[in-house]
């Protein structure tokens, strides 16, 4: 096994010939919350991988059973924006560029890629599994983009696969946060299987026990069969769908003619789902500002390429680091635990406009992603 810093790549030789390659967060202590290190160490081992002629596949994994992946390590963003004030976030830039770099080459890698997101699935970690061709949940997934709660916005790809989502699902899960069962992740199309926690094991021997070959489409086809027969043969539970249950009221409330009433709608439920009543709650509890970004990215992020999407969310992520609203639910949430921010608007109606084109606007001349890729 190959180890460095917080990622592992373990190299499981097939009887074919060639080999599957095991990709695994680690750092299990912090949920496999992702840093400098790990993006610039996973962006610069999947370009390996990609360009092995004997690595037929990748599994991509987290260390531990608490979750794949929680999310990028907010606080080291948080005092990187704050060790230059008025200024360039250096660390974090650098960051979100490989980060972006890492889940791109998971969109587009030319061989199949299968993520076993068990656990807490959050934030980027989910930016991270859903380019995969073959996304696997359990029956303990706990997903979620809950970036609201702490002032920063849906990203690593979200402008993307949100609005992919059921009808205005998408919009829906990122104002508020809330958290998504295997049920709902499955019906959101965010993942294909949901299997058992214990059989990641089994799951890896059956793999290894595939008819690979250098077409990369007839593994993929091969793949498919396997986990699906697997997942019928187990039949994991998948917990109530509620995204799927609450569609209609969703798709109603979210088609309102302006941004403030779709969040008053929101806001104000008082009906007895309690998914929807913590819904409501993650909405009136996170920065205003974040929502009526929210409203902006999805919009803007319609009818971009997925490149573009990714470029757009860098420059958004450059530019949101340093505004004081993340700075504060970083703290609240992160730091003091009070889970009291002290946003700087009340409401969604009194975020200015210039402040959110501001948030569009490239500080640099070319998109650091571009030469990452």
């Amino acid at each position: 096994m190959q180890i460095e810093y917080s990622v592992c790549l373990e190299r499981h030789p097939l009887p074919v010939g060639g080999y599957l390659a095991q990709l695994t967060l680690n750092a299990p202590a912090r949920i496999n919350a992702l840093t400098l290190e790990t993006v610039t160490l996973l962006h610069r081992l999947l370009i390996e991988l990609r360009d092995d002629p004997e690595a037929v596949a990748v599994f991509f994994d987290g260390a531990g059973a608490r979750g794949f992946c929680v999310g990028a390590d907010a606080l080291r963003i948080r005092a990187s924006a704050l060790a230059n004030p008025g200024g360039a976030a250096v660390e974090a830039e650098a960051f979100f560029a490989h980060e972006y770099a890492a889940a791109y080459l998971i969109h587009t890698f030319p061989k199949p890629v299968v993520c076993w997101g068990n656990g807490i699935v959050m934030g980027a970690g989910l930016g991270l599994m859903v380019g995969a061709s073959h996304r696997i949940v359990t029956e303990s997934s706990r997903v979620a983009m809950p970036e609201i709660s702490i002032g920063l916005f849906p990203n690593v790809g979200a402008s993307w696969f949100l609005g992919q989502m059921p009808g205005r699902s998408g919009l829906f899960t990122a104002l508020t946060g809330v958290e998504l069962s295997p049920a709902d992740v499955l019906y959101a199309g965010l993942a294909d299987y949901c299997l058992a926690d214990s059989s990641k094991a089994l799951v890896l021997r059956k793999l290894l026990q595939l008819d690979w070959c250098d077409d990369p489409e007839w593994n993929a086809e091969c793949l498919t069969e396997c986990l699906t027969d697997i997942e019928a043969e187990q039949g994991a539970g998948l917990g109530a769908a509620s995204l799927k249950d609450c569609r209609g009221w969703i798709d109603e409330v979210c088609a309102q003619p302006s941004m403030l009433a779709v969040t008053k709608g929101i806001c104000q439920y008082r009906g007895a789902d309690p998914w929807l009543s913590k819904a409501a709650q993650g909405l009136s509890a996170g920065a205003a500002s974040t929502a009526k970004l929210i409203f902006r990215q999805l919009d803007t992020g319609r009818g971009l390429s997925l490149l573009e999407v990714f470029r757009m969310e860098l420059v958004l992520s450059a530019n949101r680091v340093r505004d004081p609203e993340f700075a504060e639910g970083v703290r609240a949430r992160l730091i003091d635990r009070d889970h009291d921010p002290r946003w700087c608007y009340r409401g969604i109606d009194e975020v200015p406009e210039l402040e959110m084109e501001a948030m569009f606007k490239s500080p640099w001349a070319n998109s650091p992603l571009d030469e990452l890729l």
